[in-house]
């Protein structure tokens, strides 16, 4: 089919109909939905821009905030592991710290045990004072009433007659045999009445004491028919004196005979002047409760031989 060109379309005359003719009213309606489409898209190309543009703010802003979020949360970390570091000087150090503490309670409980311990040992101290104090007020009560006696006899020690000492915890007076009995006899000589009697008249003047009469001997064997051994014969002498004694005036109540023959020395048997020195009468003044305790002076038996077993 021939194609009409725009010339053959005059004013007043009727063209013929053709394809173009049939296909010009879609051909319109599809470029009506194309601009259609295109005014569309251009709207939402426009409205996706102008939301675009509307929401860069935000996004820039959302962006800066994500930037200083994550620096934020950088910074974060890093202080984290500095607080971290921090804590766990700080655990070191309560760790140490309650160390140090329970050091601590266990020193002040040793303490407080020490401190204890020191006041017990303060209080049992001023108790030991307190009896030391007791025992020296009775040893110079003691050791007075040994100058007062010692005194006494002042005399007859010069003589030699008698001794006053202490020995074995004791005061005693001693007096060596020989002053006052014959060889291996129980009999008083003349002078040894004497010298009793002087000793009596002394012990008088103690009315609160007792006495002990005590014999003694050498230790060599005895040649006497009438005694059997030392031992017999020196508790013979010390009833002898104790007899005078009562009969000088002393209350036989606060006399005591005993004898120790030869097993009570102050010397060595091997010679003879330490014989000599055993073979002796001593009157012991029996001891008061308080005087018990030992005081500076007691004689001691180092020259002595050692005891039979």
């Amino acid at each position: 089919m021939a194609k009409l060109d725009d010339s053959d379309i005059r004013p007043g005359k009727i063209r013929p109909a053709s394809d173009d003719d049939f296909y010009r009213p879609r051909r319109g309606r599809a470029i009506f939905r194309l601009s259609l489409l295109c005014l569309l898209f251009a709207g939402a190309a426009g409205a996706a821009g102008y939301f675009w543009w509307t929401q860069r703010g935000a996004l820039d802003e959302a962006e800066s905030g994500y930037k200083q979020s994550s620096w934020d949360a950088k910074e974060c970390k890093r202080q984290l592991g500095d607080v971290s570091g921090k804590v766990d000087g700080l655990n070191r150090l309560v760790a140490t710290c309650q160390t140090e503490k329970q050091g601590s309670e266990d020193k002040h409980k040793q303490t407080e045990a020490m401190m204890t311990s020191m006041e017990t040992n303060l209080n049992a101290t001023r108790a030991e004072l307190e009896d030391l104090r007791k025992q020296r007020a009775e040893a110079e009560k003691r050791l007075q009433g040994f100058k007062d006696l010692t005194a006494k006899f002042q005399k007859m020690i010069a003589s030699g007659t008698v001794q006053v000492k202490f020995r074995n915890g004791v005061m005693l007076v001693n007096m060596p045999s020989e002053v006052l009995f014959p060889s291996a006899s129980a009999d008083l000589s003349d002078e040894g009445k004497m010298k009793v009697m002087e000793v009596g008249v002394v012990l008088k003047n103690l009315p609160e004491r007792q006495f002990m009469v005590v014999g003694h001997t050498d230790s060599l064997p005895i040649k006497s028919t009438i005694y059997k051994d030392n031992w017999d014969l020196s508790t013979a002498r010390a009833l002898t004196v104790t007899k005078f004694l009562v009969s000088a005036g002393l209350d036989a109540k606060r006399l005591i005979a005993a004898g120790h023959g030869e097993h009570d020395p102050v010397s060595s048997n091997k010679s003879k002047d330490g014989r000599e020195k055993n073979r002796r009468i001593e009157i012991i003044l029996m001891p008061n409760i308080n005087e018990l305790p030992p005081v500076p002076g007691d004689d001691d038996k180092k020259e002595a031989d050692p005891k039979p077993g």
